[in-house]
């Protein structure tokens, strides 16, 4: 057993060197609760930090295995940890594991907030998800948990009213990292007006709308969430605000590619948009800012990502999306190696090698031959 040197026993317990032999041993205080969860939106996105989180409401939920509120807590922080750990995806086994967790909720507490919005996570994007939303909803209408996904309801909804309400409350309550703002602005800053703009998720959809409803940031670029394509009325509603005509296509890539020819509107997706979507689309993505259009390449494609990257903020406390600015400044550095602009060359390897030591990334770039020895 380790032992414990005796000043630092009494600097711990600094009543052992008077209390008597007849004192009452003290009582012990229970344990504090953990930390709340961090989702994506509010910066939890350390792997090691949420998982350790996860490990912490678990045992609380071993002390106070009957408290639907610490289970709900649990499954939080569980799939906050799981998403973290995988590009933001849920494997088959996490949501199994998260299932079993929602089970517990429900034998503790049967309909309640904390089981339907445990409901909603397992089954977003189905309508299933959202009818248990409105559920959660009637029983707490005031708590925080619901903003998130009431914004996502709006969205498939295509509510403008519903967007202004839940954007703004979740603007007045603080629940998008500045981080993610900043990024938020250099996407839109990236977008011509007109854009269709396809988007992966929370954190590179919701604080993009917030910017454009609350502070009227290029407000016609028509934001598409790309999980919510599952729902056929929302891909119809999408492909007519996009001025396409007929009946829109099926879900996925093929959806994206079917609008390139069928609307006048320019096609972006965001840089964190899912692997399977960037795949479909073999040279026929230009990154030209915080976003890669999508089509033919067009001459004037370098000065665009020339002018964006100057203009940027490039975040460094934006979690993945910091990392995601790599992609467009690597291709820039490429251009102006290849035209000899060594001077702007060097300048920006200097700035891509602190931005890669921030986010974790300097050795990929150096495998990869952006950053040189």
């Amino acid at each position: 057993m380790k032992r414990i040197a005796p000043f630092l026993l009494y600097a711990a317990l600094p009543w052992a060197a008077m209390a008597q032999s007849t004192a009452p041993a003290p009582r012990m205080a229970a344990p504090s609760p953990p930390p709340p969860p961090l989702g994506a939106l509010q910066g939890g996105w350390d792997n090691q930090a949420a998982a350790t989180n996860a490990v912490q409401w678990q045992q609380a939920n071993s002390r106070m295995p009957a408290d639907a509120g610490v289970q709900w807590n649990w499954f939080r922080s569980e799939e906050a940890a799981m998403r973290s750990s995988n590009n933001g995806e849920l494997r088959p086994q996490d949501r199994q594991e998260l299932a079993n967790i929602a089970e517990a909720i429900k034998a503790t507490a049967p309909n309640s907030f904390e089981y339907y919005m445990a409901e909603y996570f397992l089954a977003f994007p189905a309508p299933s998800a959202f009818n248990v939303l409105e559920a959660a909803r009637a029983l707490e209408p005031g708590r925080t948990e619901l903003l998130p996904p009431l914004l996502s309801k709006a969205m498939l909804d295509g509510d403008a009213t519903a967007l202004g309400t839940w954007s703004g409350e979740m603007e007045q309550r603080g629940l998008v990292a500045k981080g993610l703002e900043t990024a938020a602005s250099d996407l839109l800053l990236s977008l011509p007006p007109e854009a269709v703009l396809f988007t992966n998720g929370d954190m590179d959809t919701q604080p993009v709308v917030i910017r454009q409803l609350q502070h009227r940031d290029k407000p016609e670029v028509l934001v598409v969430d790309r999980r919510l394509l599952a729902d056929a009325h929302y891909r119809q509603r999408i492909w007519q605000q996009a001025g396409a005509g007929g009946t829109a296509p099926g879900n996925g890539p093929a959806f994206a590619a079917a609008l390139l020819g069928a609307s006048r509107r320019p096609v972006y997706f965001a840089l964190g948009l899912d692997r399977s979507w960037l795949a479909a689309f073999p040279g026929k993505l230009h990154a030209v800012g915080a976003v890669f259009r999508v089509g033919r390449a067009a001459p004037s494609d370098a000065a665009i990502l020339a002018a964006n990257w100057k203009a940027m903020k490039k975040p460094l406390d934006a979690g993945p999306l910091s990392r995601n600015y790599l992609v467009p400044g690597a291709m820039l550095l490429a251009q102006l190696r290849s035209t000899g602009n060594q001077a702007h060359a060097t300048a920006l390897e200097q700035e891509l090698r602190h931005m890669a030591a921030a986010t974790g990334a300097e050795q990929q770039l150096r495998q990869l031959g952006i950053i040189l020895p």
